[in-house]
């Protein structure tokens, strides 16, 4: 399963598309909910100052620093 989750300030706007995978305690019967892979976060669209940008245009610092901000996002909805 893939969701995606969405990071706008006044300068950026970057939509990001990342694997779930079905997370649980450990034990039976515990409650299951899908978590991030994390390192399977993609970019998406990335807007900056009004402008679409290709990231991959991009120097890889600057990329690395976008990327990181999809860290604390909500990610939703499921793409197949």
């Amino acid at each position: 399963m893939f969701a995606t989750a969405k990071y706008e300030s006044d300068d950026l706007r970057v939509s990001f598309v990342c694997q779930m995978e079905r997370a649980d305690y450990g034990v039976p019967r515990s409650p299951s909910w899908w978590e991030p892979v994390s390192e399977t976060a993609e970019i998406d669209e990335l807007e900056i100052l009004g402008v679409s940008v290709d990231a991959a245009a991009l120097p890889k610092d600057l990329r690395d620093a976008i990327y990181g901000l999809s860290v604390d996002l909500d990610w939703e909805g499921e793409i197949e």
